[in-house]
């Protein structure tokens, strides 16, 4: 059997499910998700603004949680964050209701977009100094659609340095192309394991600085799906990345 050290956007998803599988659920991966990509942006907001104002753009998949997640941590950590969601599902027992509850209840300002969703754009990223973009993940395919176009456009106008969660939103997760608009972060924080387009050479125009976080999954998980696990090294599974 071959190994892998870059993931595919199947092998991401199987590891989600693998990890499940060995005890360890999708809500804790989102979890550490969220606090890895705090840790990270706090780092990047060295010298910052006083308090700094942070951004979230979180959409309705699981890198929408991830984003709430870094937004509820950050608010705790003395930032002024403001989040749009564009999560839709009202159960209270879903990921995504929890997770905008649970950063409404840390200090997160949050809007869910409606008609006139320029003004919420621009309400969010007012005098941000970093913008962290969950919009879209690693099984979106093709060009976003308008709603979602329309934010990742914002976002690259905002003036803000861009935070892209896993990858940047609108970025093929296995060619690294863009099909249309395409968030270009300063840095992306890869999640659990590298993703193929993102260390592909056309995607270097989008993906800005590399990272890679350490999520929580057993390394039985990563053999499951035929990745080499990840070797995290010193300051709490976060480490930058070079791409090839």
């Amino acid at each position: 059997m071959n190994r892998h050290s870059a993931a595919t956007a199947a092998q991401a998803r199987g590891l989600d499910g693998a990890a499940n599988d060995l005890g360890v659920s999708p809500e804790e991966l989102m979890a550490v998700a969220g606090f890895q990509c705090a840790r990270l942006a706090l780092r990047l907001l060295a010298n910052p603004h006083d308090p700094p104002t942070v951004a979230v753009l979180a959409g309705r998949g699981n890198n929408g949680g991830d984003a709430l997640g870094c937004a509820r941590h950050l608010a705790r950590w003395g930032c002024e964050v403001r989040a749009l969601t564009w999560a839709s599902d009202t159960d209270p027992r879903s990921s995504s209701a929890r997770q905008v509850h649970a950063a409404q209840e840390s200090g997160v300002e949050i809007r869910v977009p409606g008609g006139a969703a320029e003004g919420d754009l621009a309400w969010a990223t007012r005098g941000a100094a970093l913008l962290v973009d969950g919009l879209l993940g690693t099984g979106s395919r093709g060009a976003p659609r308008e709603e979602i176009a329309i934010a990742i456009a914002a976002a690259n106008l905002s003036g803000a340095r861009i935070l892209a969660v896993d990858l940047p939103s609108g970025l093929d997760a296995d060619t690294g192309r863009a099909a249309g608009e395409c968030v270009r972060a300063r840095f992306t924080l890869m999640l659990a394991a590298p993703k193929l387009g993102c260390l592909a050479a056309r995607a270097r125009q989008f993906v800005g600085e590399l990272w890679l976080a350490d999520i929580g999954a057993p390394a039985g998980a990563y053999l499951a799906v035929e990745l080499d696990p990840p070797t995290f090294v010193g300051d709490g599974g976060l480490g930058r990345v070079q791409a090839a």
